[in-house]
C-alpha cells in the first residue's frame, strides 16, 4: 500500500523542513552577501563622485586639461623682451626671444650686467626679430608644408600640469637614493605615520586636490636656492638644506646657495665672540651633502636684503629662491606649484603658504596656516596679514569709530567675505619678507634689492612696491606650503624663548648709517612712536624712510605717515638726515631711474587698483580708513585721547597723549599747553565755581529735586524680611547731576530697604560736598567717600562697595533717575538666589527737567551691567 503525503507528523502539521540552525545559517550566509555587495556599491559611487569632483574642479571631460592660450604680446615694449615661442606652449613664455633652444638665462647680477641688462634684452629681441624677418621672407611657404605634415588632425599639446584621478604621494616622496639618504640626519618623515604631529602628518594642512597635479618637469624652468642665516640655533641650517635637496627635483634644482651674515670677529669693529652660537662644524656637513650646496661668507653683518643680494649675483638657476634657514618644505611638489605661475606670467612673485612649527624644541607643527590671508601692512608699515578682503566691513563696528549716519551706512552693507581659494593662487598686495619665488632676469629688470637697506627692514615692502607698480603681480600659492618657525617661540618643556633676535648691531655699523647713540656722531633723541628708539628700530625706521621716499613720493601718505611715526609732519634732524643721505646714494637714486625706465605707476595708482581693489579698505595712513584713525594711547588705541583712559586715569594716557594732573583730563601733546590748566588758573577757577555754588544755594534750585513724598513699601511686603540696598554712586566731575541722582534715588526707594546712598567723589574739582553740604545730604541717607587722587570708574565701585553695609550693591551711575519699583526685581531676584545680578533697561533721561523719555516696549531697551557681587549673569526688565 502507498501514501501519497507528508512523510512526518511535523509536516502534517505545516511546520518547515528546514531546523532552527539551518535557517540561521541561511540567515548568516544572506547577511553577508547583501553586505559585501553593499561595500561594494558605496566605495564604486565614492569613486565615481569624487572623479566627477576632480573633473569638475579642472574643467576635465574624460581628457587631461589643457591650458587656455596665453595672451599674445603686442610689442616689446608691452613684453619687456619676452615671447613664446607659440601660443600653446605655456611655458615658453620664460624663453628670451633670441633663445631657439632652452639655454640658461644669461647672468645681469654684477654692476656692468646690471647696467646693460636691458640693452642685452633689447638687442637680444631685435636680433631675432631679424632671425624671423630673413627666414619668414624666403621660407614661409615650406614652413607651412612641413608644419601641416608633422601636425595631425587630433594632435593635442602637451600641457605643463594636468589632473590625474589619484593622489601622488608628494608627501612620502623624497629625490634621494638609498646612499644619499643614510648621510641625511635631520630629514623627517611628514607624512601619515611620520614623525610630526603625533604621526598624523600634514596632509591636513593642503586641499585634497593639490595631489592630483601632475607635471611634466622638462617644461619648468630650473631654480637656485638662495638661504640667508645669522644666529640660527639646533641644526636649523641642516634641517633647512636637507629638506630642500630631498623634496626638490635633481633636474630643476641647480644650486642651493648659504649665504652666512654672522661677521667675522674683528671686522668692521664686530666683537671677538659674534659667532658664539655659530656651529662652525655645520658648514663642512651642508657641502658634503651634495655639490650643489655653496656656502658664501660675509666678513660684516650685511642683513637681509644685502645678503640676498650676495646669493642672488651666484646664483644660475632661472629662477631665484628666497627662503630663512629655519623652515623645512613639506612636499615633493613645493617647487612645481611655485613655478606654474612664473611660467604662465614671467612677471610674478609666487609665495608659499606658511605652516607655523611652534617648539623649539621637538620642532613640531601647529595647527597649520588656518584661514589663507592677505598680506598688508599695519599703520607702522609692517607687514601683517588680514584674513578676508572685506574685513572692515565683516568686523565688528565700534561705534566711536563713525557718526550716526556712517554706522547706518555701514551695517547696511551687504557685502560677503571674499576668502581666498584653498587651492588656486591668488593675488596679495603684500608678502613675507622671504619664502618667494621669482625669474632672475625679472628680479634684476626691477632692480634686485635696494643696497642701501640693512639688517633687516623694508626689503619685503620693496619687493612688492615695485613688482606690483612695474607691471607685475603677487601670488599666495596655497598647494606650496613650508614649515616655518618664527624666532620668538619657546620650548614646551618650559625653557626660556629663543633669545637671538634682534641681532647683534656693531658700533662701527650704527656710526656709520648715522644711527649712533650718545657719541661723537649722536644727532637726536630718535624718538619714535613716543618712545625713545633703540638701535634696531633706529636702522628699520631708516630703512622704512627709503622705502617712503623711493615708491610713495609726494603722496601725502608720506606725511601721514610722518604723523603717526614721529608725531609731526615735518621730520627731526636725526631722521631728515636718512631722507638727505636718500638724495645723493647712488643704490637709492638707482632704483628711482629703473622706476622711470620701467615707466612704472605711482602710489596713488597702487593704492586704488591694488591695495583697495584687493583688500577692501585703504593703506593705513589714508584719511578714509577708520580702522587706523586713532590716537596712540600708549599700548592701546582710541578715537580721541579724552577716551583713552577709561578710567584708569594718567596710567592709560600716554603715546600720542599726555595727561593733564590740574583737571585729571587727558589732552593729545600738541594741545596740552593750551588747554592743560596751570595752578594759578585753576585756583582762580575754584574761586569763580565756589560763587556759583553760593548763588545757586540762595535761590535752591537747578541742582535739587522738588521736594515730594517717598514712596512707602507695599502692604505685602511689611510682614516679611526684606534685604537691605546700598546704592553706589561713583561721581567724577558730576556737579550738575549728582544731587538729583541721589534724591531721586531716595524718593523712589522705601525707608525700609534703601540702607544708604554711597557717593564716591572720585577727586572731583570743586569737591563734591561743596555743592551738597555732608549734613544736609545725610537727610536722604548719603554718606560721602573721597578720594584724593583719580582712581577711574572701576577703583571709585571698589571703593563705594567697601563702604557699603546694605544687603545688596546696587551701582548706577551718577547721571540716572530710577524707575517707579526700580528695586523690587533687586530684591526678589537675590532673595531667591543670592548668586544672580540683576541688570536694568536703560532708557534715555531728560537732565533739563529730569523726565524720562523713548521707554522701550517690554523686552526692548539697551541693558547695562550694574552687577552685584558673587553674582551669575542674569537680565531682568
Amino acid at each position: 500500500m502507498v501514501t501519497i503525503g507528508p512523510s512526518s507528523n511535523n509536516a502534517s502539521r505545516g511546520e518547515s523542513r528546514y531546523s532552527p540552525r539551518s535557517m540561521k545559517r541561511i540567515l548568516f550566509a544572506s547577511l553577508v552577501l547583501f553586505s559585501t555587495l553593499g561595500v561594494y556599491l558605496y566605495f564604486r559611487i565614492l569613486k565615481a563622485v569624487k572623479l566627477a569632483y576632480i573633473r569638475r574642479e579642472v574643467n576635465w571631460e574624460g581628457r587631461p586639461y589643457v591650458p587656455p592660450p596665453p595672451r599674445q604680446v603686442k610689442s616689446k615694449e608691452a613684453s619687456n623682451g619676452y615671447v613664446r615661442k607659440n601660443n600653446n606652449d605655456r611655458s615658453s613664455s620664460w624663453i628670451i626671444q633670441n633663445q631657439k633652444e632652452q639655454q640658461p638665462i644669461t647672468d645681469t647680477h654684477s654692476d656692468k650686467s646690471n647696467a646693460n641688462a636691458d640693452t642685452e634684452l633689447d638687442n637680444a629681441a631685435a636680433s631675432a626679430d631679424n632671425d624671423d624677418d630673413a627666414t619668414n621672407e624666403g621660407n614661409d611657404d615650406t614652413a607651412d608644408t612641413n608644419a601641416e605634415q608633422k601636425r595631425s588632425a587630433d594632435e593635442v599639446p602637451t600641457p605643463v600640469w594636468h589632473m590625474a584621478s589619484d593622489p601622488d604621494d608628494s608627501f612620502e616622496r623624497i629625490y634621494l637614493t638609498p646612499e644619499q639618504k643614510l648621510k641625511y640626519k635631520h630629514l623627517r618623515n611628514l607624512g601619515k605615520g611620520g614623525q610630526v604631529n603625533n604621526g598624523a602628518g600634514i596632509k591636513h594642512f593642503f586641499n585634497p586636490i593639490c595631489r592630483h597635479y601632475r607635471f611634466d618637469e622638462s617644461r619648468l624652468p630650473t631654480v637656485s636656492v638662495i638661504i640667508t642665516t645669522q644666529n640660527e640655533p639646533h641644526n636649523w641650517i641642516s634641517i633647512t638644506v636637507e629638506s630642500i635637496l630631498a623634496r626638490t627635483p635633481p633636474n630643476l634644482l641647480v644650486s642651493v646657495i648659504v649665504v652666512d651674515d654672522n661677521g667675522i670677529p674683528g671686522h668692521h669693529g664686530l666683537p671677538p665672540n659674534i659667532r658664539k652660537n655659530v656651529d662652525e662644524d655645520e658648514w663642512e656637513y651642508l657641502k658634503s651633502l651634495s655639490p650643489k650646496v655653496k656656502v658664501i661668507q660675509h666678513e660684516d653683518r650685511e642683513g637681509c636684503a644685502r645678503s640676498r643680494l650676495t646669493g642672488a649675483k651666484a646664483a644660475t638657476g632661472d629662477v631665484l629662491m628666497f627662503v630663512d634657514s629655519h623652515i623645512e618644505m613639506e612636499s615633493s611638489t613645493w617647487y612645481h606649484h611655485l613655478a606654474l605661475p612664473i611660467v604662465e606670467n614671467p612677471q610674478t612673485i609666487a609665495m608659499q603658504t606658511i605652516d607655523v612649527i611652534d617648539d623649539l624644541g621637538t620642532k613640531d607643527y601647529g595647527s597649520g596656516a588656518g584661514p589663507l590671508q592677505y598680506g598688508v601692512v599695519n599703520d607702522q608699515f609692517w607687514f601683517s596679514y588680514q584674513v578676508d578682503r572685506f574685513g572692515d566691513y565683516m568686523e565688528p563696528l565700534d561705534p566711536q569709530d563713525f557718526t550716526d549716519e556712517e554706522l547706518a551706512e555701514r551695517r547696511g552693507f551687504k557685502y560677503s567675505a571674499e576668502i581666498p581659494h584653498t587651492r588656486e593662487p591668488y593675488e596679495t598686495p603684500f608678502g613675507p619678507g622671504s619664502l618667494f619665488a621669482i625669474r632672475r632676469d625679472e628680479f634684476w629688470r626691477l632692480g634686485g634689492y635696494d643696497e642701501g637697506l640693512y639688517v633687516w627692514g623694508g626689503e619685503n615692502t620693496e619687493m612688492a612696491f615695485k613688482m606690483w607698480m612695474c607691471g607685475g603681480r603677487m601670488l599666495m600659492v596655497p598647494c606650496s606650503r613650508v614649515g616655518h618657525m618664527y624666532r620668538q617661540h619657546k620650548e614646551k618643556d618650559g625653557r626660556g624663548a629663543l633669545t637671538r633676535w634682534p641681532p647683534t648691531l656693531p658700533q662701527e655699523m650704527t656710526d656709520r648709517l648715522g644711527c649712533a647713540y650718545k657719541n661723537e656722531t649722536y644727532t637726536g633723541r630718535f624718538i619714535v612712536l613716543r618712545h625713545p628708539a633703540d638701535n634696531f628700530t633706529r636702522i628699520t625706521t631708516r630703512n622704512n624712510l627709503r622705502i617712503m621716499e623711493t615708491y610713495v613720493g609726494d603722496h601725502p601718505a608720506k606725511l601721514a605717515y610722518y604723523k603717526r611715526m614721529f608725531g609731526q609732519e615735518k621730520l627731526m634732524p636725526e631722521f631728515q638726515r636718512f631722507v638727505d643721505e636718500w638724495k645723493v646714494d647712488p643704490a637709492a637714486q638707482k632704483q628711482v631711474s629703473l622706476l622711470k625706465k620701467n615707466k612704472c605707476h605711482d602710489f596713488e595708482w597702487w593704492d586704488k587698483y591694488v591695495f583697495m581693489r584687493l583688500t577692501g579698505r585703504h593703506h593705513p595712513w589714508h584719511p578714509l580708513n577708520k580702522k587706523y584713525n586713532k590716537v596712540n594711547c600708549g599700548n592701546h588705541k582710541a578715537k580721541t585721547c579724552e577716551l583713552c583712559p577709561q578710567g584708569h586715569g594718567k596710567d592709560w594716557c600716554n603715546g600720542d597723549c599726555s595727561w593733564c594732573a590740574t583737571s585729571s583730563k587727558c589732552f593729545p601733546v600738541e594741545e596740552k599747553d593750551k588747554k592743560c590748566m596751570t595752578a594759578s588758573q585753576k585756583a582762580a577757577l575754584e574761586v569763580s565755581m565756589k560763587a556759583v555754588i553760593e548763588v545757586q544755594k540762595e535761590k535752591g534750585g537747578g541742582i535739587h529735586l522738588f521736594p515730594r513724598e517717598r514712596v512707602k513699601l507695599p502692604e505685602s511686603m511689611k510682614d516679611k524680611p526684606i534685604l537691605t540696598i546700598s546704592v553706589v554712586l561713583p561721581c567724577g566731575f558730576e556737579h550738575d547731576y549728582f544731587i538729583r541722582t541721589a534724591e531721586s534715588v531716595f524718593y523712589e526707594t522705601p525707608a525700609q530697604v534703601l540702607k544708604e546712598i554711597v557717593i564716591v567723589d572720585d577727586a572731583s574739582e570743586p569737591p563734591l560736598n561743596d555743592y551738597w553740604a555732608e549734613e544736609v545730604a545725610s537727610k536722604f541717607g548719603v554718606k560721602y567717600v573721597r578720594l584724593n587722587e583719580p582712581a577711574g570708574l572701576i577703583g571709585a565701585k571698589q571703593a563705594g562697595a567697601e563702604a557699603a553695609t546694605g544687603d545688596i550693591i546696587v551701582f548706577f551711575d551718577c547721571h540716572v533717575k530710577p524707575d517707579t519699583d526700580y528695586w523690587v526685581p533687586y530684591v526678589r531676584e537675590i532673595s531667591e538666589n543670592y548668586k544672580r545680578a540683576v541688570i536694568p533697561v536703560i532708557t534715555v533721561l531728560n537732565v533739563d527737567d529730569w523726565t524720562q523719555k523713548e521707554r522701550p516696549k517690554t523686552g526692548n531697551g539697551m541693558s547695562k551691567c550694574y552687577l552685584t557681587f558673587d553674582a551669575e549673569f542674569k537680565v531682568r526688565l
